[in-house]
């Protein structure tokens, strides 16, 4: 049988290893606001944008950022537009950068001041927010 003494250095032990692989955890889940859209399955054709434009580098810095992701189907929505918009870069950096807001914007506040609706908001990462919408801004 164990004693009061190695039962408590035991216990204290396997707590502290609980607690840091706890802490690896939230790390692991609290990724920048570009993980956090490129792990979304609905957010291909944003991810894409993000990175052709090296967009997705500046937003992954510290931050604070906010920003609204539109969906695959909001740019499929576009129709032609669509494949205007992805062959000319200086529109589609336009674009992009209008989804992008420095510091953490809530999504009660972003509605009204773009007249768009978050579907799901204020989801968030290590350097800001993200906000889902189902429609692109366009500039």
């Amino acid at each position: 049988m164990l004693s009061k003494s190695k039962l408590s250095k035991f216990f204290t032990a396997l707590f502290a290893l609980i607690f840091a692989a706890g802490l690896n955890f939230a790390v692991a889940q609290a990724g920048d606001v570009v993980d956090v859209i490129n792990e979304s399955e609905d957010h291909t054709i944003f991810a894409q944008m993000l990175a052709d434009t090296e967009l997705d580098n500046v937003i992954a810095q510290q931050g604070p950022f906010t920003v609204i992701a539109p969906t695959d189907e909001a740019f499929e929505a576009l129709g032609a537009e669509f494949e205007q918009i992805q062959a000319d870069p200086e529109r589609m950096q336009n674009i992009v950068i209008g989804h992008l807001f420095q510091g953490e914007v809530p999504a009660a506040d972003v509605e009204p001041a773009l007249e768009i609706e978050v579907a799901e908001g204020d989801i968030p990462a290590a350097n800001g927010l993200v906000h889902i919408v189902d429609q692109v801004i366009l500039n």
